[in-house]
C-alpha cells in the first residue's frame, strides 16, 4: 500500500506565544508549516486522510475577522496547489477516490471537501456535531464553506481501548485502515493507523506536528508506535514526504 504526501501550500504563524499584541501586531514568522493531506492507495480502493486547504482562504471574506483564533494564521496557496488538482496531476479523478478519513474538521482539513461529496466521507460523530452552526463557528470551524450536500458517514467512537486509542474502528474490515480515537486538539479528533506488510504509518492529523512531538503531545502514542515500529506523519510535518519514503521501502 502505497502512501503518498500531498502538500496543500503552507501556513504561518505569528510570531510570539500569548498576549494581546500576538493577535493585532505580532509579525509572521519567516517560517511556515506545510498543510499535508495523504494519499493512500489500498487493493480495496484509494483512501484519502483529510483534504488539505482551500485557496479561497487566501482571499478577504473567507475566515470570520471578529474570530481572534483566525488571527494567528495566513494561509499561502494557490488553486493548483489543492489537493482536486494534485490529485488530477497523477491521473486520479476525485470520484476514483472511495474513502475520506477526515481527522477533523478545521479548515486547513476539510478545505477540499468540495469535490468529494460523492464520495464515502468519514469523520466522528462528536467531531461532526461540535462543528454545527453558530457554536461551531465560536469553536473555529468555518461549516458555513462546507458544501451544503456533504453527508458524512459518522463515526460513534465510543468505548473498547485498541493499544493506546480508547477506541478504533476497522474501515475496511481486515485490520489494514483502522480509525482510532485522539482526542486532544480537538474531542473528535482521529488519526488513521495504515497497517500494511514491512511496517505500519499512523497519519496524526494534528495529534503531534511530527514524530519528534509526538512524545510531548501523546506519549503513550509515541511509546506504541516505537515498540510496535509505526512511523508518524503529521498534517504540519516538512519530514512527511521522506518518512513515507523510508517506510515503504522497509
Amino acid at each position: 500500500m502505497r502512501i503518498r504526501c500531498l502538500r496543500t501550500g503552507v501556513v504561518r504563524e505569528r510570531v510570539g506565544t500569548r498576549g494581546i499584541r500576538r493577535y493585532l501586531t505580532a509579525p509572521w514568522r519567516d517560517d511556515a508549516l506545510p498543510v499535508n493531506a495523504f494519499l493512500i492507495e489500498h487493493p480495496a480502493g484509494l483512501c484519502l486522510f483529510d483534504t488539505g486547504q482551500s485557496a479561497r482562504a487566501v482571499g478577504p471574506g473567507y475566515v470570520p475577522r471578529w474570530h481572534p483564533f483566525f488571527r494567528l494564521s495566513r494561509f499561502e496557496l494557490t488553486a493548483e496547489d489543492e489537493v482536486a488538482p494534485q490529485l488530477r496531476a497523477l491521473g486520479i479523478n476525485a470520484a476514483d477516490v472511495r474513502w475520506v478519513v477526515l481527522s477533523h474538521l478545521h479548515t486547513d482539513h476539510v478545505g477540499g471537501i468540495d469535490a468529494f461529496t460523492n464520495v464515502d466521507v468519514v469523520v466522528s460523530r462528536v467531531e461532526w456535531e461540535r462543528a454545527q452552526g453558530f457554536a461551531g463557528k465560536v469553536r473555529g470551524y468555518l461549516p458555513q464553506h462546507w458544501p451544503p450536500q456533504l453527508e458524512p458517514r459518522l463515526l460513534d467512537l465510543g468505548e473498547g481501548a485498541f493499544g493506546p486509542f480508547p477506541s478504533a474502528y476497522d474501515l475496511v474490515g481486515d485490520g489494514t485502515f483502522v480509525v482510532v480515537a485522539t482526542p486532544g486538539h480537538t474531542p473528535g479528533h482521529v488519526s488513521l493507523l495504515v497497517r500494511r506488510p514491512g511496517g505500519a504509518v499512523l497519519l496524526g492529523g494534528d495529534l503531534a506536528h511530527s514524530a519528534t512531538d509526538l512524545e510531548h503531545a501523546a506519549s503513550a502514542v509515541a511509546r506504541y508506535c516505537r515498540e510496535q515500529g509505526v512511523a508518524y506523519a503529521g498534517a504540519h510535518d516538512w519530514n512527511a514526504p521522506s518518512t513515507l519514503a523510508e517506510a515503504q521501502t522497509m
